[in-house]
């Protein structure tokens, strides 16, 4: 402590003369970010790197203000910055601040949720970093990818990525930085529903340590675990607990966000609604920020502030369209295949080149190894080509709609069906909705529903509770205009039964008759987006 006070009061002086010292300053918060990140930060705030005329000193302070930034869990600066330090030392050649530089650049990308350019630049920079032994580093890369596939729903990689950081942080001698991936296995295990394992996990990490930070993030996912398996006293007992320890990055609007969901549940609506406004006040992810606005949407509609409502609705899609961008990236699993793959071919082609500067003095040796090179370079080539045709088909499946979707796997029908029996033709129309509209798998055309048509399928289930699973089915079907034909073979019903179920569910909605379901059903959706 008196260290640091010693050396702000010795910054103090230096900054009150008016000497211009900056290299100087940039070396001790250099030499002091491990032991003093604050004194560190501190000073680096204070600087005015306009003026520096050396490109070193600036891309130094880049650097450095990232590092100390990242390590007090602050927002980072534009990317502009650590980018003109990572060219200055690409220029130099100095390995060490690139691969420093790279992390940070990826570090920055990942917290923009751009998952795709930040895999690839952690690693570029476990390329350059795998000979030395900064195993702290290494660490945090491992973490930060294992977060991603998380984000991803590539639990098993996740998890190896996970245990490989805990690893390197043990070998680092950060124990702390260890007991927080522990925290991170457990989430993953809730993430597969298994809550007493998870808990297991997060009563580790708490039982190992006295770190307020790492204490508030275990209270945080006990109370997610808790939530998940719906003991929402216990949830919000450590929910609640949670807000008054430290936090980093958008831990804290998580806090928040669940509360909120959770005051949801329990129909406290003005609670709900001041955590959910929490949540806007810190950092956050699209998908919390989205489940925000959707919470203040329902609210203030049913409280009929039909202006605000407007508003939270349009912030709401906003969340859903990021969303939707983030969640059409190539997977980091995919880009990590591809980028191993590329590097073993590389690597293969450096082979052959030594082997044909060989070739005078073993030619016949040579010949040989060149044949075998070409073939294995060949099946390389093919492995690249397919990872390809992988993030194509990806990208192709995220931007059709569910119409889309179905035409299109009527049109790749159309040769079978033309000389098909009538009962094959049923089984084929039946394995297409199947397929397209996820029914064998309720939870996620539930999803896919909600997501079409602003969260129909929650508002009938809590509107009207006696509606059951195939009424809404039939609900859905017909917002997509799917013919009528097809809404018997789906439901398996005959024109009759279909008939009674839309009586039935007229009754249920309190409409007079069957002919009011399709202005129901369209209001529904026009009042949502209004």
């Amino acid at each position: 402590m008196h260290l640091k006070v010693s050396i702000l009061l010795s910054f103090f002086c230096f900054f009150l003369a008016g000497c211009s010292i900056a290299p100087n300053e940039l070396k001790t918060a250099e030499r002091i970010m491990d032991t003093h990140p604050d004194s560190a930060l501190y000073i680096l705030q204070h600087l005015k790197p306009v003026k520096y005329k050396s490109g070193s000193d600036r891309a130094l302070y880049g650097l450095l203000l990232f590092q100390a930034l990242d390590q007090k869990g602050k927002q980072l600066p534009p990317d502009s910055i650590i980018t003109f330090s990572l060219n200055y030392y690409q220029k130099t050649n100095d390995n060490p601040h690139i691969v420093k530089s790279l992390y940070y650049k990826a570090r920055i990308n990942k917290w923009a949720q751009r998952y795709d350019v930040a895999t690839l630049l952690y690693l570029k920079t476990l390329d350059l970093a795998k000979n030395n032994r900064d195993y702290f580093l290494l660490g945090k890369i491992s973490s930060d990818m294992g977060d991603m596939f998380s984000l991803q729903k590539d639990y098993k990689e996740s998890l190896k990525k996970y245990q490989q950081s805990i690893i390197y942080f043990n070998k680092a001698g950060n124990n702390t930085e260890a007991r927080f991936r522990i925290i991170s296995i457990g989430k993953i295990n809730y993430y597969q529903h298994n809550y007493k394992k998870a808990q297991a996990y997060f009563k580790k990490a708490l039982s190992q340590t006295k770190d307020s930070l790492l204490q508030g993030t275990v209270y945080q996912e006990l109370g997610i675990n808790y939530y998940l398996t719906k003991r929402y006293d216990s949830a919000q007992y450590f929910l609640r607990k949670s807000l008054y320890f430290p936090y980093k990055g958008t831990n804290y609007a998580i806090r928040c966000n669940v509360l909120a969901e959770l005051y949801t549940e329990n129909e406290q609506v003005d609670s709900a609604f001041k955590y959910a406004t929490m949540v806007l006040k810190y950092p956050a992810t699209f998908y919390n920020q989205r489940d925000s606005y959707r919470i203040l949407t329902n609210i203030e509609f049913a409280r009929k502030n039909f202006e605000q409502t407007k508003i939270y609705m349009g912030h709401y899609q906003d969340c859903v369209d990021s969303i939707h961008k983030v969640e059409s990236q190539s997977k980091s699993t995919i880009l990590e295949n591809l980028h191993n793959t590329t590097q073993e071919a590389d690597s293969t082609k450096r082979s052959m080149m030594l082997i044909v500067s060989l070739l005078l003095v073993f030619l016949l040796l040579s010949s040989l190894l060149v044949i075998y090179l070409y073939k294995r370079n060949n099946r390389k080539k093919k492995q690249l080509n397919a990872f390809k045709l992988q993030l194509n088909n990806k990208q192709e499946f995220v931007s059709q709609g569910l119409t889309k979707k179905i035409e299109d796997a009527k049109a790749q029908q159309a040769v079978v069906r033309k000389n098909a029996s009538v009962e094959y033709k049923e089984k084929l129309d039946k394995e297409l909705y199947n397929i397209a509209l996820h029914l064998n798998n309720l939870d996620d055309f539930n999803r896919e529903m909600n997501h079409a048509f602003n969260n129909i399928i929650v508002t009938l289930k809590t509107d009207y509770p006696t509606v059951n699973q195939k009424e809404l089915i039939w609900c859905c079907l017909h917002l997509l205009d799917i013919p009528h034909a097809d809404r018997m073979l789906v439901l398996e019903a005959t024109s009759d039964s279909l008939y009674k179920l839309k009586q039935r569910l007229a009754q249920k909605l309190n409409l007079k008759t069957t002919k009011d379901l399709d202005c129901f059903l369209r209001n529904m959706t026009e009042i949502k987006e209004s």
